[in-house]
């Protein structure tokens, strides 16, 4: 890994004098995560913009709406915008995908994910009238123009970049429908947007805690549960969902009659599984970034499945399929 920048060793330098930069692995974007240790305290986490910036930034901003919601994220114990960068609480280095992967029992695992299911069911429930009291009330959801945008993502990068195939334009005439169904089909909630194996972190104490939460926004209500179960790095027996959805159902105040819900669970899992290609086309081809191969072959692998069983989809599993975008390949 690249060492730190100048201004990054400098600003650790003057404010924990004697301290440590360890590079950690980063997200799909293009920060990067250093974990300080020696401060004479707990260790912490520096997040690195690559530049200096003023004002607080997406990052700080949904923290402190997620601290009022009492929901659980890294604290942000500074801002150093000349430096270009935000200290935060340190949460470990366990992720849910890898507790997962280790559990004792499929009863442990289970568990672990009807944990992080109710912390989805919390976001939806307890982070909605925050979001709607906030200052940020009136900005960005995942609509038909996200959802579009993420269309022409996977169109570019997956099946051009990664796959290097083209997609007529009855194709993309489909995927439109699909993400024009999925954003309108229900009410609008706070999604975390990435609420995934990788984003949450299992504390010391086996509590569960947010990260990556800078693309927060409204959303379909069956958003954050989708990208939890259908997750591109965890295997979920089809069981587990169906038990997992009703138990998420279960902890909701209001919650909605589950046939309607699981329909447009599945319709959600469609359009964000496909936007999840996209990315990872773009990681694998643009970036060189070779750690999500398997997340391809699991996610296209799923598709199959459940794209013939949504109504709104009908024909796109097969035009998918007959324009080479459906094959197993990493």
């Amino acid at each position: 890994m690249r060492a730190p920048r100048p201004e990054i060793v400098d600003f650790v330098g003057a404010r924990f004098p004697g301290a440590r930069l360890e590079p950690l692995a980063g997200d799909a974007s293009a920060r990067r995560f250093f974990r300080v240790t020696g401060t004479g305290g707990p260790s912490l986490v520096l997040m690195d913009y690559g530049e200096p910036f003023s004002g607080d930034t997406e990052d700080v901003l949904l923290s402190r709406l997620f601290e009022t919601a009492r929901l659980p994220v890294a604290h942000v114990e500074e801002v150093a915008g000349a430096a270009g960068c935000v200290v935060l609480e340190d949460l470990g280095d366990r992720m849910l995908e890898q507790a997962v992967a280790g559990a004792s029992s499929p009863e442990e695992a289970t568990d672990l994910l009807r944990r992080a299911s109710h912390l989805a069911a919390r976001i939806a429930r307890e982070g909605t009238p925050v979001l709607r009291e906030s200052a940020r009330a009136d900005g960005p959801a995942l609509d038909s123009a996200r959802f579009r945008f993420e269309m022409d993502f996977f169109v570019e990068n997956f099946a051009g970049r990664h796959l290097r195939r083209g997609c007529p334009s009855e194709l993309l005439d489909e995927l439109y429908r699909l993400a024009d169904a999925a954003a309108t089909s229900s009410p609008q909630l706070l999604c975390h947007r990435d609420f995934h194996s990788r984003n949450l972190m299992v504390r010391d104490d086996g509590s569960l805690a947010m990260v990556d939460i800078q693309d927060a926004r409204w959303g379909p209500d069956t958003y954050d549960l989708a990208s939890l179960l259908r997750d591109a790095y965890l295997d979920i027996r089809d069981s587990a969902v169906d038990a997992l959805v009703d138990d998420y159902l279960a902890v909701l105040p209001d919650s909605p009659p589950r046939e309607a819900f699981r329909r447009r669970f599945d319709l959600v899992s469609s359009q964000r599984m496909i936007k999840a290609l996209g990315t990872f086309g773009f990681q694998i081809a643009v970036r060189g970034n070779e750690r999500y191969r398997t997340a391809v072959s699991r996610t296209v692998h799923r598709l199959r499945e459940v794209l013939p069983s949504v109504g709104e989809t009908r024909g796109l599993s097969s035009m998918l399929d007959r324009e080479g975008l459906l094959t197993d390949q990493g």
